[in-house]
């Protein structure tokens, strides 16, 4: 069997088996789902949750609380089933088919995941014995997304005389319930009050409206036969019924095909005209053109998106599988989101909760970061409800987002494990970060991820508070749901100071880029406040226990009775559904990753033997009742080179949904299970990670397994990496070339590049930051920048641009030219020409601007001389020299030979590479990846010393390590900090 296709053959009548397999072979497009039920129906008392779904429509409902405190949430949002255009029943004379009658002679079901259909194919003997085969096959359109078909076709074996093919279309739909599950909704509503049924020519439409939302819905359906029949049209109430009357004989066909086009008013007003123009350019092009799209579609998704595993097919198919429906689930707009059921089902009621961001997120910010954006634009525009959510809970200022919603209010009832998990904010937060990483789209921050960062880390300051020298956050939900209302959850505060961190950040880069105006004066946003984020992430407090060396999950946590779970009797898992929460959380259980999934994400803020030791503790006490946890307990064991249990979690993980391991899936797949199988694999077996310091890469091969191979993109680039026994390939497959740090070592590569297996044993703690690394390297190479580094020039370069600007009539001061540090001459123009608002320069006026700076610093120059080159920078450079190292610059500046021959270093240099030779400025490598090739060196065997944020940033794109001095040593991304120019003989190797 091909790894493209999951298929079962025989059937089954049970009603486990039914339901399941109505999930498991859904078709959806991140618009629209449609459950895989039988068109023809069941017998009666079957269940069967037949539904049609549309991503972020919904209705509200009541939810009244017995206690009228407040800010209780008495309302809700719900997920509706808007339309059944499934059905479709057969009657061979007066016998009608069911494959709970007869005799079913084969039964096969089947996903193509290349060409995105589902295929139902049967074999049927009626009790007359009439056989026929039917085969139908459905398709929701990733081309276009309210397009979904059925393919039909009915095969006579053996039978000759009349046929009919009814087709319905109803508007007449309610909402599956189970009152004694928590996870889906507790009682049986129709949310839909028809408004208006319309029959134009061969389409049908109803338009229906949500009770209380108002808001609406339209189905479209047009048919087409393929041998003429005599057409009966039948109208009752809401539902518009169509038979079709043919004549069969052995060997004839007949191919019923059956569009539907569902459309709503979310996004367009008049649902009604936009599913009428849907549906004539559907049927204009035909049901061939949208196939040949469809495969067209996956196969552009599969080339950025493919995780392929050699030596087990059955985990294959079924990792596949869970990229699938991760792109089946995936919303593709501003109003939507990825529901924890994706589209499959009406489990949790459709709600979108923390799962996006921290399970989902990571595969489409890796493989499709369009997809990851349109993700967290829904983030920004539900921003306005976070912010009342954050008043409602008593907060001044910042937004506070709902633990879940579907329209950006809180739909959590019970508020211990709902809207107490402030994580949530630290997730969204993380999402952007992570989006930012990958794609470095500055634009999306200015336009909205800024905003995010922003409106997160203001909650934290009110939600938290300074306390005897450090940050701290009390009466918070983490991750583990067995453990609520606590002070300080490790995670939290992990995700809290993550969230402060990329705050300040994002004011950086917006700074810097001349792009921050907008968003501050917009939400009022000031550098006081962003010295506060500063603070309050600097004073964090994590949680650490000195007796057991792990991060407690929380401040009480180690204090509670350890619940054992090896008496716990089988039959009362998961716990919540047997237990009392009381109970649950005067106890050490875990229903799931905790401060283990913090130190997957944030690793870099504890030490690998706390890790190790927490992961050991809390792995015995946590029962994997969700299904986020495994996954999450296999990437950790990964990194600690726990071979055998990382792919043992990875199993439970992988194959959740296929074999319905939690008995439950018949509600809905677990979409965050299945972004988490992804991580397992990418993020465990394969090591990358993504920093601020750059790529990093530390993969192993699983011992079942003969290679496997996977494809993410970074920095606009797309990169394959294929891990075999004898090793690992990288190979740029499209965009500009990129550095990569593997097993602890820095590469650069442009075309490919292969790498020798190693044991996590050799690798030591290469996992860790690089800053962290233990042996001291050597250079054949130290590349310098001149201006701040090597002597200073900064004052007559603020001379000189004060002086145009003061000719040009802007402002300019020192807070200005700070930002200029280490930037080509045009773009330090360009900012100072944003800053003081002048937009009527031309290109010519601006290059003579330019000319003109640059004669008056050059006439500042002439008073440089010997001077003004410390006796420790020369001592220094001289030291380097006698130990063998190359010297060279890299500097932006078009005047470096001249600077260096008046402070008498003419010559001195083995390589200088400045602004006459580069095209593109720091943070761009380009600089010293010349000065590299001038001093005929290695760039992993370079070492560069800046004291520019920017400078530090092209170095690590270089592929180089990097000592920060001055304003950089502070800086997260340099490899070392330096307080003396003279430390770098140190850390070149002088004993």
């Amino acid at each position: 069997m091909s790894k493209w296709i999951y298929q079962t053959n025989g059937f089954s009548p049970d009603e486990e088996s039914c339901v399941l397999h109505e999930t498991v072979f859904h078709n959806g497009n991140g618009y629209i789902g449609v459950r895989s039920n039988f068109e023809e129906g069941y017998p009666e008392g079957l269940k069967t949750i037949r539904g049609s779904y549309i991503n972020g429509f919904y209705d509200f409902m009541k939810m009244p609380q017995a206690e009228k405190l407040y800010g209780f949430v008495e309302e809700k949002q719900t997920m509706v089933n808007v339309a059944d255009t499934q059905t479709i029943r057969l009657k061979l004379g007066s016998e009608e088919f069911s494959l709970f009658e007869g005799t079913v002679l084969r039964f096969c079901r089947r996903l193509d995941m290349e060409k995105g259909v589902t295929e139902r194919s049967m074999v049927w003997r009626s009790p007359e014995g009439k056989e026929v085969e039917i085969t139908s096959r459905r398709m929701a359109s990733f081309a276009k997304l309210p397009l979904f078909t059925i393919e039909y076709q009915v095969k006579s074996i053996n039978y000759s005389g009349q046929a009919e093919i009814i087709s319905v279309h109803n508007g007449e739909v309610s909402n599956y319930c189970n009152p004694d599950d928590p996870r889906v909704a507790g009682e049986s509503i129709s949310h839909l009050c028809p408004v208006r049924a319309v029959v134009e020519g061969a389409v049908s439409c109803l338009v229906t409206s949500a009770a209380v939302s108002g808001l609406l819905a339209c189905s479209a359906v047009c048919h087409q036969l393929s041998v003429p029949a005599e057409e009966t049209k039948e109208t009752a109430g809401h539902q518009i019924t169509r038979t079709f009357h043919v004549q069969m004989k052995p060997g004839e066909s007949v191919t019923l095909t059956k569009y539907t086009v569902f459309t709503d008013s979310v996004r367009r007003q008049d649902a009604f005209a936009w599913a009428m123009e849907e549906m004539k350019e559907a049927l204009d092009m035909g049901l061939e053109y949208w196939y040949q799209r469809q495969q067209e579609y996956l196969a552009e998704f599969w080339r950025r998106s493919d995780l392929d595993i050699d030596g087990d097919e059955e985990t294959a198919v079924a990792v596949r599988y869970n990229l699938y429906q991760l792109l089946q689930s995936a919303g593709r707009d501003e109003f939507c989101n990825i529901a924890a059921k994706g589209l499959s089902g009406e489990g949790y009621e459709g709600h979108y909760f923390w799962d996006t961001e921290m399970y989902m997120q990571p595969f489409f910010t890796l493989t499709n970061p369009e997809i990851s954006r349109k993700l967290l634009s829904f983030r920004y525009r539900t921003l306005e409800e976070a912010r009342k959510n954050a008043r409602i809970a008593g907060h001044k200022k910042g937004a506070l987002y709902p633990w879940r919603t579907i329209m950006g209010k809180e739909c959590s009832g019970y508020f211990p494990s709902g809207t107490a998990a402030y994580h949530i904010n630290g997730d969204i937060a993380y999402a952007v970060a992570a989006y930012y990483l990958v794609t470095e789209d500055r634009k999306f921050l200015a336009d909205m991820g800024a905003e995010i960062l922003f409106e997160t880390a203001r909650l934290w300051m009110d939600a938290g508070n300074f306390h005897e020298g450090r940050f701290e956050i009390h009466e918070v939900t983490g991750p583990d749901e067995y453990t609520c209302l606590v002070d300080n959850n490790y995670y939290t505060n992990a995700c809290a100071k993550y969230n402060l961190h990329w705050a300040v950040r994002s004011w950086e880069i917006l700074e810097k880029a001349g792009t921050l105006g907008p968003v501050a004066e917009k939400i009022g946003v000031t550098e006081e406040e962003v010295d506060l984020f500063r603070k309050a992430e600097r004073t964090m407090y994590l949680p650490y226990d000195e007796k057991l060396g792990i991060n407690p999950q929380d401040d009480t946590f180690l204090s509670k009775k350890v619940w054992d779970l090896n008496k716990t009797p089988k039959e009362n898992f998961p716990l919540l559904l047997h237990y009392h929460p009381l109970y649950l959380y005067r106890h050490q259980v875990c229903k799931q990753a905790d401060t283990v999934l913090a130190h997957v994400l944030f690793e870099d803020m504890q030490s690998r033997e706390t890790m190790e030791k927490s992961f050991d503790y809390y792995e015995k006490i946590t029962t994997h009742d969700s299904s986020l946890s495994t996954c999450i307990f296999s990437i950790m064991a990964s990194r600690l080179g726990r071979k055998e249990k990382a792919y043992s979690y990875f199993g439970d993980s992988a194959k959740l949904d296929l074999f319905n391991t939690h008995h439950n899936t018949g509600d809905g797949i677990h979409t965050a299970n299945m972004g988490g199988v992804y991580m397992a694999v990418v993020y465990g077996f394969g090591g990358l990670r993504v920093k601020e310091q750059g790529l990093f890469l530390a993969p192993y091969l699983p011992e079942k397994w003969n290679s496997y191979r996977f494809t993410f993109a970074y920095l606009g680039s797309l990169i394959s990496v294929e891990v075999n026994r004898n090793g690992c390939r990288l190979t740029l497959l499209e965009g500009r070339p990129q550095t990569v740090t593997v097993y602890g070592k820095r590469y650069s590569f442009t075309d490919s590049v292969e790498f020798p297996m190693m044991d996590k044993e050799e690798c030591g703690e290469s996992d860790q930051r690089i800053s962290r690394m233990e042996s001291t390297p050597r250079y054949d190479a130290v590349i310098f920048d001149l201006d701040g580094v090597i002597c200073h020039t900064d004052a007559y370069h603020y001379e000189a641009w004060k002086a145009l600007a003061d000719r040009l009539g802007v402002p300019f001061d020192q807070q200005i030219n700070n930002l200029l540090r280490g930037v080509s001459r045009e773009e330090s123009l360009e900012i100072i020409l944003r800053h003081g608002g002048l937009t009527t320069l031309t290109e010519e006026e601006k290059r003579r601007a330019c000319a003109e700076k640059n004669e008056i610093y050059k006439g500042l120059l002439d008073e440089m001389s010997p001077a003004d080159l410390s006796a420790e920078v020369k001592d220094t450079l001289d030291g380097l020299r006698a130990m063998g190292i190359k010297l060279a610059i890299g500097s932006s500046s078009k005047n470096a030979k001249k600077i260096l021959e008046r402070i008498g270093l003419g010559g001195y240099f083995d390589a200088v590479s400045d602004g006459t030779n580069i095209t593109r400025s720091k943070p761009d490598p380009e600089v010293f990846l010349l000065a590299a090739q001038y001093a005929a060196a290695d760039p992993e065997h370079c070492l560069v010393v800046e004291d520019a944020r920017a400078g530090i940033e092209a170095a690590c794109r270089a592929g180089m390590d990097s000592a920060g001095i001055g304003d950089a040593a502070s800086c997260g991304e340099a490899c070392y900090g330096m307080e003396t120019f003279s430390q770098l003989l140190i850390i070149c190797g002088k004993p």
